[in-house]
C-alpha cells in the first residue's frame, strides 16, 4: 500500500513537472505601452511594463527580458544599472527575476534618456517560466510596440528668431489687405458697392440676377519650407534640421499654414517623405517632427532641382523659407531666381553657428 502511495505520488509530482510551466505560462500576461513618444536629447524618459498572473495560484519563478532602444542610458544608481542593464555594443537588455502571487500583478518602471536625435524602436521581449522543481523553463517572446522620436536640438537665439517673426509679419500683413484673385470660394448677388469686373456673367445667366464672385482672402496664405542639404557636412545639416525645427514651431504658434520640401532623406512612418503639404495643427507637427527626427544625412537631388520641383509645384499665396547649409554663388543665383519666379517674400536661414 505504502508503495503504491509512493508510486502514485512520483507519477504524480511528473506529471505537474511536465506540465506545470507551460500552464502557467497560459495565465501570465505581458502588458506594455504602446504610444510612441517625441522627446528631447537627454529628457528622462520612463518605460512601464507589467507582468500579471490571473490564475489562483502562484507563480514562483518568472524571468523577463526587455530590449529597450539602442544606445539607452539606463538611469539609477551604478548597483542597480549593473544589476540590471546588458549592454552588447548599442543593444541595451533589461533583465529580471521575479514571483507574482495568485491574481496578481507586478509593475515595474525604469527610467532611461536618449543622447542623439534620432528614431529609436525598442525590440523584443522574452518571458521565461520555470517548472516546478526549476529544472527546466518554457519561453514566450513578443514585440515591444513602441518607439521614440527623439528631436533635433530646440534653438533658443533671439536674433534667429526675430528674422523668422519680420517673415511671419509679412507674411501676416498680407493675409489682410489682398485679395486672391484666382480661387472664387462662390458667389453673392450684386449689391452695387463690388467692382464691375467682379460680376461673374455665367452666374449672372444662370441665376437671372446680377451675381458678383466671392474670392478667398489671403487668410490662406501660406509658407513652403524648403531644406537643402547639398554639400553641407555633418553638422550644418544637423544645424538646419534645427532651424528647421524652430521655424515650425513658430509658425504653428502664429496659426500660419506651413509645408515642407527637402531634398534630404527623410522619413515618415509610411516612408520616404520629400514632400508635405501646407497644413497646420498637431498631426502636421508630429509628421513633420517625426521626419526631422529621423532624417538621414544622405541628399537625393541638387537645390537647382529641388527649387525647379517648388516653382512646377507652386501653388496661389505660396511664400517660401529657405533653410540651407552654407551656400556658394550658383546656389545663391537658385535662391534669387526663386524669387523672381514666384514674386514671393523669401526668408533664407543659413546652418552655421555664426
Amino acid at each position: 500500500m505504502n508503495g503504491f502511495f509512493v508510486l502514485s505520488l512520483i507519477v504524480i509530482l511528473v506529471l505537474l513537472e511536465r506540465n506545470w510551466a507551460s500552464r502557467k505560462m497560459g495565465h501570465i500576461s505581458y502588458n506594455t505601452e504602446s504610444e510612441s513618444i517625441m522627446a528631447e536629447k537627454n529628457e528622462e524618459l520612463s518605460f512601464v511594463s507589467s507582468l500579471s498572473n490571473d490564475s489562483r495560484l502562484p507563480v514562483t519563478y518568472v524571468s523577463v527580458t526587455e530590449h529597450l532602444p539602442d544606445t539607452t542610458v539606463l538611469l539609477g544608481n551604478e548597483a542597480y544599472v549593473h544589476d540590471h542593464l546588458l549592454s552588447f555594443g548599442k543593444k541595451r537588455l533589461i533583465s529580471r527575476n521575479l514571483a507574482i502571487g495568485p491574481l496578481k500583478e507586478v509593475e515595474k518602471t525604469e527610467k532611461y534618456k536618449l543622447e542623439n536625435r534620432g528614431i529609436y524602436s525598442a525590440g523584443d521581449y522574452a518571458l521565461y517560466v520555470g517548472d516546478l522543481f526549476g529544472f527546466n523553463h518554457i519561453r514566450a517572446s513578443g514585440r515591444i510596440p513602441w518607439h521614440v522620436a527623439v528631436l533635433p536640438s530646440r534653438i533658443e537665439d533671439v536674433a534667429l528668431k526675430n528674422i523668422v517673426s519680420g517673415f511671419i509679419g509679412d507674411v501676416s500683413v498680407r493675409r489682410f489687405i489682398m485679395e486672391d484673385p484666382i480661387i472664387t470660394t462662390g458667389f453673392n448677388e450684386y449689391t452695387g458697392r463690388e467692382p464691375f469686373r467682379d460680376i461673374s456673367w455665367k452666374r449672372t445667366a444662370v441665376c437671372n440676377k446680377l451675381m458678383v464672385k466671392r474670392y478667398d482672402y489671403t487668410s490662406e496664405l501660406r509658407v513652403m519650407i524648403i531644406l537643402n542639404i547639398e554639400g553641407g557636412t555633418s553638422e550644418e545639416i544637423e544645424r538646419c534640421l534645427e532651424l528647421c525645427r524652430m521655424a515650425i514651431e513658430m509658425f504653428e504658434e502664429k496659426h500660419i499654414p506651413y509645408g515642407f520640401r527637402t531634398n534630404g532623406m527623410l522619413f515618415s512612418r509610411e516612408g520616404v517623405l520629400t514632400y508635405v503639404p501646407s497644413g497646420i495643427g498637431a498631426h502636421h507637427y508630429k509628421s513633420l517632427m517625426y521626419g526631422l527626427s529621423g532624417a538621414d544625412k544622405a541628399c537625393r537631388l541638387t537645390f537647382e532641382n529641388l527649387i525647379n520641383h517648388t516653382i512646377k509645384a507652386r501653388i496661389q499665396n505660396e511664400h517660401y523659407l529657405v533653410v540651407t547649409v552654407p551656400t556658394d554663388a550658383k546656389a545663391q543665383e537658385t535662391m534669387n531666381y526663386l524669387a523672381r519666379r514666384t514674386g514671393s517674400e523669401l526668408c533664407v536661414l543659413t546652418g552655421k553657428e555664426d
